[in-house]
């Protein structure tokens, strides 16, 4: 066995063994973004450098950034809640000059978790020239959420069409500049909240990454809460993404920490990641995808 599988196996045990930690008797977290496991393990801080499948999910302008055509699943799992969420997604950006991507996930809950059901989008991305792209994506949820919150609260389901949209600028190589809005049609639940704001990334040498994301939230809470984290990828061997982030959460009052690895080969890449509340919280999310190039 190669020292890089060997490193992906000790990832993937630590993972599972600290999964079941944190566990507390709470309410779960609104599932209300879709996620990749190569954005969990970045915290706050992956929107700006995203492409590909990563795209569909945080940066719609992103799936123009490169000439590819890639499949993946992934599978999340919270177990302080009994929470799934299982997932597909498809990028496109060979076939036509404008770039086109899919991607759906069921969330099903446990009786603690009490959220089920859908969440599909569809994005397209249209370069402007070698800097420049924009992004526009329509999304359709269907999730209902049954019982109440621990603080009596009925907890929101939320059902319609809303839509992101997002602008990527690289204006020298490795530096890559985004705005995003998230959301832009009101669905009347917090579990598509109206976010907008801005990232950065710079990569060095196609090797090391790193990223810093501000959104703003002005609908979810009783004033404009914000948003906040960094995230730092090195690619040890060409082969090994090594992940770790920072996520803050004005209006839940939250600190997280992330992390993660994979592998990546020609034609296959595999990745997982683990993200855990310090502060506010003591949620426990592990994700895991598998990732096909076909170009």
């Amino acid at each position: 066995m190669s020292d890089h599988a060997r490193m992906f196996g000790f990832g993937l045990a630590l993972a599972l063994v600290l999964a079941p930690l944190g566990v507390a008797a709470q309410d779960p977290p609104l599932p209300e973004d879709m996620e990749t496991a190569r954005g969990v393990a970045l915290g706050t801080g992956v929107r700006a450098s995203a492409t590909s499948t990563s795209a569909i999910a945080y940066n719609p302008a992103g799936l123009a950034g490169g000439r590819l055509y890639h499949l993946e699943s992934g599978v999340m799992y919270e177990p302080a809640f009994g929470r799934f969420i299982a997932q597909a997604a498809v990028a496109d950006s060979m076939t036509s000059k404008v770039a086109a991507g899919m991607s759906i996930r069921g969330i099903f809950g446990s009786d603690s978790a009490e959220h089920t059901g859908i969440d599909g989008r569809l994005v397209l991305a249209l370069p402007l020239g070698e800097a420049i792209s924009i992004g526009l994506g329509g999304r359709y949820l269907s999730v209902d959420g049954q019982g109440q919150t621990t603080d009596g609260v009925a907890r929101p389901g939320a059902t319609g069409f809303t839509m992101d949209a997002s602008v990527r600028v690289s204006p020298v190589t490795g530096l890559v500049i985004a705005g995003y809005g998230y959301n832009l049609i009101d669905v009347g639940s917090p579990l598509a909240p109206l976010r907008a704001g801005g990232g950065i990334s710079y990569t060095i040498a196609n090797a090391l990454t790193l990223g810093g994301d501000v959104l703003v939230d002005p609908s979810t809470f009783d004033r404009t809460r914000v948003v906040a984290g960094g995230g730092v990828e090195y690619l040890a061997a060409g082969m090994v993404p090594l992940r770790v982030g920072y996520s803050w959460d004005q209006g839940r009052r939250l600190h997280v920490v992330t992390g993660g690895l994979g592998y990546i080969e020609r034609k296959v890449g595999v990745d997982i990641s683990l993200r855990q509340q310090v502060s506010g919280g003591s949620d426990t999310t592990v994700m895991a995808s598998l990732r096909y190039f076909v170009e």
